[in-house]
């Protein structure tokens, strides 16, 4: 979103304007190279594998555990179905299997306390660390309510989190407190014992980590703390976690199904669940590369592919929903969200680097009404751009029409309108030279992070009945979600001080409310604020906004926050997506996993 290089580009062979580039780089996904792909796993024989596979793991793994621990009792009984629960989540097919895994679940909280902590076992009474935070965040992410309290037991007198030596059992501390920082990191607001075990946990796990930096051949629970700690919860998104899932699993089976010892699934069981979530990985990735084709063609035939002051990044918009909303139902959403990435990335990029003020003055009236009248003030440029925007627009608007009715272009409109208006104002406090306030930043916010427009609309094409409401419902959570992808966003062109920035961020803002303020303090502000939000988002996600369906949630928590945590990462790697982000497409979209290693 920052204005970079300035250049002097030739308009209509006659007149020079002076503009400033972002100077991107092109898209690096040729048509090509996407139309050649090819994928064995679309054929119906590796489905009926899949479906045979879960069959046989649901009648020798899940089933057993399925409700009363008699039918198959075991001192370790709560450990195994937290353990399994959390195993097919990360791998991705927990959704072949969700009546058994609430069957498992319930039985589980049934015996949960949230005052003496978790055994192992139902039949014993010892609180056992491990078991405690694995089913504390198992037993969250899937609804049921659990509280921080559950912790204190492994407190001291101070609050201090205190590890007690190993036990006959084998209890193993680093997997204890591996468990216990995954478990704080799904904390909600105001939860100072959560932040405490985030804490302490995260001073031991680097410690871990710095004592085995010399060691060749990790071991797969040091490959796994590696991954955890340096990749946050809010970043793993469902696709990318089921990738890294099964490279960790299949390091050494033994030891990945090895629960305190004590074996209680055999090998073959194990190496059923891979092989059914490598299987299932690939045949989702089948039907991705299906839909790029889609995609790709589109943007080859588009009338904006010439222009290169903006960014050309329909790929990796569409890694966005395909890791987040990946079933094969929601194939006209993902393609639907590419198209609109690329118009919203178009119009940010005119009106935030490219357009100058006079010509945007018209160019939003002719966006926000639509207006043919319009066009003919346009420079040339902005025409060929309102034409395609108008196309897509309306292609996407017929769409929703067929699955809501003439009614839900109204929410579109608005929504529409909201963007254009906020484009605008960042626009016009460039031209004039004006800073704004915090308060008057924020205010602008939400609607120019593109948030509610590139949610609302992927959400209108999931064929779903949706509440009259359904736009007051998702306020709040859309609100929280548009505020940390905004600060993901600021806190990373912040970082980088790009020489040419004209934009005011967040932190800029906040350091000239606050003189004397430093950099150092500002980033300071910013990662905190990152992490109220994301507490914000989580509980939303999880506990709030019950009659919000939990397709449209996921639009927000997944394929919008967690998109954006995921590709600001480390850098901004929208904008420079030349190496990691590409990398991370080859691993989810274009190459199927093996296997055997």
């Amino acid at each position: 979103m920052a204005r970079e290089n300035s250049a002097v580009l030739k308009e209509n062979n006659e007149n020079l304007v002076d503009r400033r580039i972002g100077n991107y780089h092109p898209n690096v996904w040729e048509d090509d190279f996407l139309q050649s792909l090819s994928s064995p796993y679309e054929a119906s024989s590796y489905r009926e594998k899949v479906e045979s596979l879960i069959e046989e793991i649901k009648e020798k793994a899940l089933n057993p555990l399925f409700g009363d621990g008699e039918k198959w009792p075991s001192p370790y009984d709560l450990l195994e179905r937290f353990f399994l629960v959390d195993s097919v989540q990360r791998l991705g097919i927990h959704r072949y299997s969700e009546k058994e895994i609430e069957a498992i679940l319930d039985y589980t909280y049934k015996h949960w306390n949230d005052e003496s902590g978790i055994s192992w076992g139902s039949k014993n009474s010892i609180a056992d660390l491990n078991t405690t935070a694995l089913g504390f965040r198992v037993l969250r992410l899937n609804g049921y309510h659990v509280s921080q309290e559950v912790f204190k037991i492994f407190c001291d007198g101070n609050g201090q989190f205190v590890l007690r030596p190993p036990s006959e059992e084998g209890d193993n501390q680093l997997r204890s407190v591996l468990s216990l920082y995954r478990a704080a990191e799904i904390s909600f607001p105001g939860e100072t014992i959560m932040e405490q075990a985030k804490s302490f946990a995260s001073r031991y796990l680097e410690q871990t980590l710095a004592e085995s930096h010399n060691i060749r051949e990790k071991s797969q629970l040091l490959t796994e703390v590696e991954y955890f700690k340096n990749t946050s919860w809010r970043s793993r998104n469902p696709r990318w976690e089921a990738w890294n899932s099964i490279q960790i699993f299949r390091r050494d089976i033994d030891s990945w199904m090895s629960i305190e010892g004590v074996y209680r699934m055999s090998n073959e069981i194990c190496k059923n669940i891979l092989e059914a979530a490598i299987l299932d990985f690939n045949i989702l990735q089948a039907q991705h590369q299906n839909e790029l084709k889609i995609i790709s063609k589109w943007w080859t035939e588009s009338s904006v592919k010439e222009f290169n002051f903006f960014r050309h990044r329909h790929v990796e918009y569409y890694l966005g929903y395909a890791c987040g909303l990946y079933e094969f139902e929601f194939s006209l959403t993902r393609v639907g969200y590419a198209k609109l990435g690329v118009m919203v990335t178009l119009i940010d990029d005119i009106f935030d680097t490219y357009g100058t003020i006079d010509e945007l003055v018209h160019f939003k009236t002719a966006l926000i009404n639509w207006d043919m009248s319009m066009v003919g003030h346009l420079p040339q440029y902005m025409q060929i751009c309102w034409q395609f925007l108008h196309e897509t627009y309306m292609e996407l608007a017929d769409e929703v029409e067929k699955i809501h009715g003439p009614h839900a272009h109204k929410w579109m409109q608005d929504y529409w309108m909201n963007l254009i208006m906020a484009e605008f104002q960042d626009e016009e406090w460039i031209a004039n030279d004006y800073h704004p306030t915090l308060d008057e930043y924020l205010k602008n916010a939400v609607d120019s992070s593109v948030v509610p427009v590139v949610t609302l609309f992927p959400i209108l094409l999931i064929d779903m009945v949706l509440p009259n409401d359904i736009l007051k419902r998702v306020s709040k959570f859309e609100y929280d979600v548009a505020m940390a992808c905004r600060l993901i966003d600021d806190c990373k062109d912040f970082q980088e001080q790009k020489s040419q920035v004209r934009n005011d961020s967040w932190l800029d803002c906040y350091i000239r409310d606050n003189p004397g303020t430093t950099k150092e303090q500002a980033l300071e502000y910013g990662e905190t604020h990152i992490e109220l939000h994301m507490q914000e988002v989580t509980r939303d996600y999880l506990c709030y906004e019950k009659y919000i369906p939990t397709c449209c949630k996921r639009v927000h928590f997944d394929c919008m926050y967690r998109w954006v945590a995921f590709i600001w990462r480390e850098v901004d790697g929208f904008s420079t997506s030349l190496k990691g982000i590409k990398d991370d497409i080859m691993k989810i979209l274009i190459n199927p996993i093996t296997i055997y290693p």
